[in-house]
């Protein structure tokens, strides 16, 4: 296995070619055996529930390092599919405010609590002082609380487009309210970074388009009128608050912490 091919990488992983029809997602050096475990968990109940996402096969250990194995699913994703052809980005927005929904139209139970995840990662944040995590936190808590289904990292490059379409890594799927789940795609594309080693020309692409996707992506979920902007607008604090922990650039961190100090000096908690 040492000489299978990357098919995709991200900051806690990468995507290897495996057995046919299988792929390997495998943590990097340093990652917990819990987080593949974790992972493994979560995307079998998801997938249990008939969501169209790959089928989790085991866990495995490679040398000190733990993955995955899926089903191979066939295509490619959104974000390359409007990088390619950046005329389909009203589309593809549309399209991901649809698959956005249908996920939150799930009722689902045995997965982790969206507010108890994030309330974990605020209390961990080493960039917050305890005050401010107990202004967010005592916020966070007095927001609706949700039954359904939230993918927690829902964005283009999640999304793989073929014959069927799939709705891929479930690491952060949680049990909340989809209101968190929308804030969260949308702080994501607003303000995410693309992982290392991304072709220069795509950060460049996606820097450029990133506002109009989240204006299609928001027009079209908040026009269905399931939610309204200042329910999605509610979650932002925490949301942000919560990411804070996350493998992130500095310069992201940045943003975020300014993002949260703002809404804190504007008295939202």
């Amino acid at each position: 296995m040492g000489g299978s091919p990357v098919v995709a990488a991200g900051r806690t992983a990468e995507v290897l070619a495996y057995q046919p029809g299988q792929v390997l997602k495998l943590y990097r050096e340093g990652m917990p055996r819990g987080m593949a475990e974790e992972e493994y968990q979560i995307s079998l109940k998801v997938y249990n529930t008939g969501v169209t996402t790959p089928r989790p096969i085991r866990i495995v250990e490679h040398g000190t390092r733990f993955g995955v194995v899926y089903e191979q699913a066939s295509g490619m994703t959104m974000l390359q599919a409007i990088s390619v052809n950046p005329d389909m980005l009203h589309e593809e927005a549309a399209r991901m405010a649809r698959l956005h929904q249908e996920l939150h139209a799930r009722d689902i139970y045995g997965l982790p609590e969206q507010k108890a995840v994030l309330k974990n990662r605020i209390q961990h944040s080493p960039f917050l002082a305890e005050v401010e995590k107990e202004r967010i936190i005592a916020y966070l808590l007095q927001l609706p609380e949700g039954s359904k289904l939230c993918h927690g990292d829902f964005h283009p490059d999640n999304i793989i487009l073929g014959e069927q379409e799939w709705v891929i890594d479930w690491m952060t799927g949680t049990r909340g309210n989809p209101a968190g789940d929308v804030a969260r795609t949308v702080v994501l594309i607003q303000m995410g970074t693309m992982p290392e080693g991304t072709p220069e020309e795509i950060v460049k692409q996606f820097a450029r388009m990133r506002e109009e996707i989240v204006k299609e992506y928001a027009r079209h979920y908040i026009g269905s009128g399931s939610l309204s902007q200042e329910e999605v607008d509610a979650w932002r604090l925490p949301i942000a608050a919560a990411r804070l922990t996350e493998w992130i650039p500095d310069a992201e961190k940045a943003g975020l912490l300014a993002l949260v100090r703002e809404a804190l000096d504007g008295s939202v908690a």
